[in-house]
């Protein structure tokens, strides 16, 4: 397996997609959804199907959690809330796409997807009105507003059919509400005009001969010649192309369109110059109008069948159907990319712990500082041939030794990042965890001030035994003195290694060190140990280290390089031998 093949795992993308969101991705089980502050995923088969729908899931969930207010009361009419669903999801991910531009290509890659496969079809009048309302809306609000080409024949259907079943009265009066769209600016905004948009369903509903009305103005604007409500729904706009793709590989946009750029193009602007349009009636190239079979007044029910929907008559959320699929498709397996848990511990106790391993470890430090200053230092030797003399080898000269030149050895100076993982599982209880504890903190102490060394410290189960979490103690660049407290914690639940190996790998694979080290100190097996394997096995062949301390126990097993001790008093040594030995070192 190479580097590029450990990137593309969907626990290593799934952390990426978190660092650069800010966004906590959890990966594995079989459930999708997000709670306004975690995104999970399950694992998925490896298909480009199945990775299309996640990583577009993924950014879109992203967008809800970084920009949608989730405390905002939501509409009590099922209608209601569908209109709002529609208009808040064309809101984030505009603005998440003015973010990260990148995301534009990963998001329309999931309706390609879907339009391809059948699963967005264009709306027909035969569909219940609820079902046409909501997926017609689906269709143009996608097309006009997020500038999504593929759903272009099914705005365009939308727009014919809906005049036909609801009236091109009404559909006119949608049309100038949804031109609302790109000056939508939080939550709040699209709540209001789905409200706004409900009330004119409402409004409509109740007025079934104004309906006829206005249908019977558009018949007749269509036998002068006039097409102007005909028109089809906007195309995007060619606007300047979005900046490159991300880290993640995203291509670059190929426009913005007018809801980014904020402008203020109506829905009734378009290609008019065709003499054809989605409307009930329509005119051939030469201005003759041409009427649509079965072009009749809007049944005065329609809407009111539409506002007395269910949640369950209503169409599916687009992104809910997508979490849908990647459920069916998950396989069963433990979290491989858990959450982690933010920790501060107890500041008091940290001190104590610090002036308890800044006396025990005085020595083992200084040791270890000593030798990767030595390591790093310049070293001068005296050769025959040279440009610069050496002032204090000259009297050489006179006994015919030409070893009077200088020369410098530069040598390398250590660049490693590593990551060392704390199993607090139960049977670390009885003062295990207090050492195993002691000694990282030593060993992050040690390395602290080292140029060219960076280190992070994670103890697993999370801090009530949750398999899903990880409990941060150090993260690369913060102090241990600063972190002291979180390094005051106790044994507790089970052994999911899985998921803390899948945390520590994501966490050194976009490191910039050329060196990368995975230290996992345990004193037992994982909980699920083939995938556990998997993980270290993948590791390995993306250039990382996995090293195993087993505590009376042989890892040996899981780990290619493992080291087994039966004292646990003996773990301070073995992690500072380690370290000499990683640091010092041209090969692992």
């Amino acid at each position: 397996m190479s580097l590029t093949t450990l990137n593309q795992a969907l626990p290593i993308v799934a952390a990426a997609y978190g660092r650069k969101f800010n966004v906590p991705v959890q990966v594995g089980g079989t459930d999708a959804y997000t709670d306004g502050a975690t995104i999970q995923i399950p694992q998925i088969d490896e298909t480009p199907a199945s990775r299309t729908l996640a990583y577009g899931y993924l950014a879109h969930e992203a967008a809800h959690v970084r920009f949608t207010d989730f405390a905002l009361s939501r509409s009590q009419h099922p209608l209601g809330r569908f209109i709002e669903g529609v208009l808040e999801d064309v809101r984030i991910e505009q603005a998440i796409i003015h973010a990260y531009p990148g995301t534009r290509t990963t998001l329309d890659a999931v309706i390609t997807h879907l339009v391809d496969a059948g699963s967005m079809r264009p709306v027909a009048a035969t569909d219940s009105p609820a079902q046409l309302l909501g997926n017609g809306l689906l269709a143009l609000v996608r097309y006009r507003y997020r500038q999504q080409a593929a759903l272009a024949p099914h705005a365009e259907n939308a727009q014919r059919v809906m005049r036909r079943v609801f009236g091109a009265g009404f559909v006119r009066q949608l049309d100038g509400l949804l031109t609302e769209m790109p000056q939508l600016a939080s939550t709040q905004d699209a709540l209001a005009l789905a409200q706004r948009i409900l009330a004119l369903l409402e409004q409509a509903a109740q007025s079934p001969q104004a309906q006829s009305r206005a249908g019977d103005d558009e018949r007749q604007g269509a036998d002068d010649g006039t097409t102007a409500d005909d028109a089809p729904p906007d195309a995007p706009g060619d606007a300047p192309g979005d900046a490159p793709g991300d880290a993640l590989g995203d291509a670059p946009a190929q426009g913005t369109g007018t809801a980014e750029a904020g402008g203020t193009e109506t829905a009734e602007s378009g290609a008019q110059e065709s003499g054809s349009g989605p409307g009930g009636d329509s005119a051939d190239s030469a201005g003759t109008a041409i009427e649509v079979p079965g072009s009749q007044p809007p049944s005065p029910s329609a809407l009111r069948q539409a506002l007395s929907a269910t949640d369950e008559a209503l169409p599916e959320d687009l992104f809910a159907a997508v979490a849908e699929t990647l459920r069916a498709r998950a396989p069963h397996v433990p979290t491989l990319l858990p959450t982690v848990e933010l920790y501060r511990g107890d500041p008091q106790q940290g001190k104590a712990a610090l002036a308890r391993v800044r006396v025990h470890s005085a020595k083992l430090t200084a040791r270890l500082q000593g030798l990767v200053q030595a390591q790093t230092l310049t070293r001068h030797r005296t050769a025959r041939h040279g440009r610069r003399l050496s002032p204090g080898h000259l009297h050489r000269a006179g006994v015919g030794d030409a070893r009077i030149f200088q020369r410098q050895t530069l040598r390398t100076a250590p660049n490693t990042a590593l990551h060392l993982l704390v199993d607090l599982s139960g049977s670390m209880g009885g003062g295990q965890d207090l050492l195993a504890l002691d000694a990282a903190m030593a060993l992050a102490l040690a390395l602290e001030p080292m140029r060219g060394v960076s280190r992070a410290v994670t103890a697993f189960p999370g801090r009530s035994g949750q398999q899903d979490q990880v409990t941060a103690v150090v993260a690369h660049g913060q102090g241990v003195v600063q972190r002291a407290g979180a390094f005051v914690q106790w044994a507790r639940g089970s052994t999911p290694m899985t998921g803390a190996l899948w945390f520590a790998a994501a966490d050194l694979l976009p490191r910039s060190e050329t060196r990368k080290v995975l230290l996992t100190l345990t004193d037992g097996f994982p909980d699920d140990f083939g995938s556990a394997l998997a993980v270290v096995q993948s590791a390995t062949a993306a250039g990382i280290t996995p090293i195993g301390i087993g505590i009376r126990t042989d890892v040996s097993r899981l780990f290619p390089l493992a080291i087994r001790i039966d004292d646990i008093a003996d773990l301070k040594q073995a992690l500072f031998g380690i370290a000499e030995r990683l640091l010092l070192s041209t090969h692992a």
